[in-house]
């Protein structure tokens, strides 16, 4: 059943310098990750993830930290 989930990416990039992206999607829970992941890595490619430092940026390689993903109450 599709159903609203909202998901927080943490991670860090080269020289420990971290970031979070976020989001939304309705969507069957098992399709959350992969839609999650493609935003996360949207954002950080388009500069428009939340970094660690302003101004700063973070470059890749990756590494995520942390994943939350929970549904959103109607």
């Amino acid at each position: 059943m599709r159903k609203p989930y909202r998901f927080t990416v943490h991670g860090c990039g080269v020289g420990g310098a971290t970031f979070e992206a976020s989001g939304s999607a309705v969507c069957e829970f098992p399709e959350s990750f992969e839609i999650a992941m493609l935003e996360t890595f949207r954002q950080l490619t388009n500069g428009k993830a939340v970094y660690g430092s302003p101004g700063v940026g973070c470059n890749g390689p990756y590494s995520i930290r942390r994943i939350v993903i929970e549904e959103v109450p109607q």
